[in-house]
């Protein structure tokens, strides 16, 4: 998959991942940040793909209540990852994807979200 990867552009969710500070964000009721909540879904031919349900759009992040509508525009905009199996997709989407740096991110608490 790494060689597969490294010959298509990254997502771009991979790149808040890595990088949170430099984002929006949407801060939550109980005073915790979300950029991304992920998904796994299938396609029609059963391929299982992650991607987030929070998408930064034209500079703004835009939340999908919808997986399928959320699907639909990552694998438009290649902001998707295709995984191996159902395992794979399921454990990347429930948290697999956070790094130390991004489950360390916390914004002060003045700062403003960037959602409308």
């Amino acid at each position: 998959i790494l060689k597969q990867r490294r010959k298509m552009a990254e997502p771009e969710f991979i790149d808040r991942i890595n990088n949170p500070e430099n984002y929006p964000y949407i801060r939550n009721s109980d005073g915790s940040v979300s950029s991304h909540r992920m998904a796994a879904e299938t396609d029609e031919d059963g391929n299982w793909y992650v991607f987030p349900t929070i998408q930064l759009i034209d500079g703004k992040l835009e939340e999908f209540e919808d997986n399928s509508k959320a699907m639909d525009s990552a694998l438009k905009t290649n902001n998707f990852l295709k995984m191996k199996g159902k395992a794979e997709a399921l454990r990347y989407a429930s948290g697999g994807y956070k790094t130390k740096k991004f489950k360390a991110f916390r914004p002060p608490a003045s700062d403003k979200a960037d959602f409308e």
